[in-house]
């Protein structure tokens, strides 16, 4: 799980950077989050997996193509977790800052087009509405990287409900960082009503409902990662890398 460090921009001296903007490059800038995923997987589950994704993306990447990761936002807003150890969450008005902070910087660095690659899906709807907001100003080019769940080798139940620290996260980790995970200690949590269901399910609806993790599942965990393996870890990381590069190459 090693990116190529020339491929990121924080391993760039001065000398390079004015070579490397007239590429006109993306710039991929990862969002993600410093949560609880469970009883058995690390509290930065999702920077990880945005990690994990980057270095998939760098090994696939011809070396001409001009794709280049910013420094990412590690801590997202989390307020959902809240209660649990471990958890570092950011307010909108936080997450709003930084986000523009950010944007603003790489745009002074002479970078105009920049992909999110977020990895939380409780930033979905606050950075949706920022990159409006930044697209409306017309200085730079924003897109929105879409990281997809598998739709095979996954129980149905799975599919639809393992939304948090399941078979699909703690595959991925299984794979790829073993020595971070406790498989022992990984359990199955179905959340309840179908009704909640489909209010967290609507994140990008227009009218959403608040809810708390602890609502759902007492562990933190929502589907069944005792169905976990690195074999399948390996091949849904596998799958999202070629979809992720098969977005940037239209992008590009």
């Amino acid at each position: 799980m090693t990116e190529n460090p020339e491929r990121q921009l924080l391993r760039l001296a001065p000398s390079q950077r004015g070579a490397l903007t007239k590429k006109n490059p993306l710039i991929l800038l990862p969002v993600s989050a410093i949560e609880q995923h469970g009883p058995h997987l690390p509290v930065g589950t999702d920077a990880l997996i945005a990690e994990i994704l980057l270095s998939e993306l760098s090994q696939r990447l011809e070396p001409e193509e001009p794709v280049y990761s910013a420094p990412p936002l590690q801590i997202g807003k989390s307020s959902e977790h809240l209660g649990y150890p471990g958890v570092l969450s950011l307010s909108r008005e936080s997450l709003h800052a930084l986000f523009h902070a950010s944007l603003r910087q790489l745009r002074g660095w002479g970078f105009h087009r920049i992909a999110i690659l977020n990895t939380h899906g409780g930033n979905t709807p606050c950075l949706r509405t920022l990159m409006r907001e930044e697209s409306l100003k017309g200085n730079v080019t924003l897109s929105w990287l879409d990281v997809q769940c598998p739709d095979t080798g996954m129980s149905p139940r799975e599919l639809q409900q393992g939304l948090h620290a399941g078979e699909y996260e703690t595959s991925i980790l299984l794979a790829t960082v073993p020595e971070d995970c406790e498989k022992s200690r990984a359990d199955c949590q179905w959340i309840g009503p179908e009704d909640l269901h489909a209010a967290i399910q609507a994140e990008a609806a227009p009218v959403t409902r608040a809810w708390h993790s602890r609502d759902l599942s007492p562990s933190g965990t929502m589907g069944d990662a005792t169905r976990a393996s690195a074999e399948k870890g390996r091949c849904w990381i596998d799958g999202a890398a070629q979809h992720l590069l098969h977005q940037i190459r239209r992008l590009l």
